[in-house]
């Protein structure tokens, strides 16, 4: 009998317990966000790891409700209106299928608000702002190596279980740069002068945001399924290992007849 793919791919109380921990974290600042007077918060280090924890479309469910509590207990970190917790929501969807090794789609979310950012004339005014995205790039391109034949979260090695969880990480951060750069040039249309003095800034940022992400996740991702909670690639390892019902001993027709 053919399984059949589950909705919800992880415990509800663990999802409700990150997106808790989530809008928590959005009270404890982080780096200021220059030219707005907003802090980044110690949130941003654990949206991709929604992804990576419960997949891509989970990831993005637990991300978005964590995000949009955070907004209503931290309205002082508001940058973009009410709908500001989207930017978290695909944050952790290019996480998460970076995480199933999926890695063209946080690839193509940060082409594609690339190529909306020189559709706007001061995105191509300040046409150097995407060369940002090329950390993520980067990465995306290491995660895609090394986990061309196996999957580097279930390694046994940590320094490659490391590296998987920073590349996915690197990648969902660097989609929700792509997308706030969007917003904020539509919403505060920024002279090139602000943008530039984001240029040598930015990348350590996110490279913080990044490294926090894999310090937290490496010893969860170990230790969780340990007491019963699969998290990560495990998830879906367990679906495909439960294989077909096994065949009865003795099947109908090897009784004899009445």
């Amino acid at each position: 009998m053919e399984k059949k793919k589950k909705l919800i791919t992880a415990h509800p109380a663990v999802m409700a317990v990150w997106a808790a921990l989530m809008a928590v974290a959005s009270l404890l600042p982080a780096f200021p966000i220059i030219g707005t007077g907003i802090t980044f918060n110690i949130a941003n280090c654990l949206t991709p790891l929604a992804g990576i924890f419960f997949g891509p479309w989970v990831g993005m469910i637990v991300a978005g409700v964590g995000g949009f509590i955070g907004q209503l207990i931290a309205p002082h970190t508001v940058l973009f209106g009410p709908l500001q917790f989207t930017i978290a929501m695909m944050g952790a969807l290019g996480a998460g299928f970076a995480m199933r090794r999926k890695w063209w789609v946080p690839l193509g979310l940060i082409l594609l608000f690339t190529v909306v950012w020189y559709l706007l004339p001061n995105g191509r005014a300040a046409w150097a702002t995407p060369l940002l995205y090329t950390l993520g790039l980067v990465f995306i391109i290491i995660g895609a190596w090394i986990s061309r034949k196996s999957d580097p979260l279930l390694s046994p090695d940590k320094k490659r279980m490391s590296l998987g969880i920073l590349c996915c990480s690197v990648a969902g951060i660097v989609v929700t740069q792509a997308m706030g750069n969007l917003w904020a040039m539509i919403f505060f249309q920024l002279p090139p002068a602000i943008w530039y003095t984001t240029l040598p800034i930015a990348p350590v940022e996110r490279m913080l945001f990044s490294l926090g992400a894999m310090i937290i996740g490496v010893p969860l991702l170990i230790g969780l399924p340990k007491i019963g909670v699969p998290v990560g690639p495990m998830i879906y390892q367990e679906e495909s290992d439960e294989g077909p019902e096994p065949e009865p001993a003795i099947k109908d027709d090897d009784l004899p007849p009445d």
